[in-house]
């Protein structure tokens, strides 16, 4: 009897972990970028890019700054956002903002540390903030700042 519960939690605990997440990985300029797997369409080189057409959208990656693509599972929330996006890049702490919007920094426990009502893009320093990870969001972008 004991043989047959242990089998059936062994079935259940292996059917679950089949069941995770799975993400595509590329990595650039030293950041990740986490896709989930089951929205990746296709994998493409075009000119001077590394494309990958996802069922919500696509991303390109010039050859210049592309490191590798690779399989993961599961990364917690935080590691899924990624660390650069188009009008949010952080490079030797400094923030470099595009565009006009509310620019809202958070810990890592969700606490809002900053925020600030940018006009017309900003280069913002976060030396003022302790060393650790912090979340950036302004206009539906999110990015995810080591410092």
């Amino acid at each position: 009897m004991r043989t047959k519960f242990f089998i059936a939690g062994l079935m259940l605990f292996a059917s679950t972990n089949m069941m995770a997440d799975k993400y595509l990985t590329v990595t650039y300029s030293g950041t990740e970028q986490n896709i989930l797997l089951p929205t990746v369409k296709k994998i493409y080189f075009q000119e001077d890019r590394v494309k990958v057409e996802t069922t919500e959208g696509s991303h390109s990656y010039p050859y210049t700054v592309f490191e590798k693509i690779s399989f993961t599972e599961s990364p917690d929330a935080i590691n899924a956002l990624p660390e650069q996006a188009e009008n949010l890049t952080f490079k030797d702490g400094t923030l470099a903002v595009k565009g006009d919007g509310f620019l809202r920094i958070y810990g890592t426990n969700g606490a809002l540390v900053s925020i600030a009502n940018v006009k017309e893009g900003a280069n913002i320093s976060l030396d003022n903030l302790p060393a650790g990870v912090y979340i950036v969001n302004m206009n539906g972008k999110t990015i995810k700042v080591r410092k």
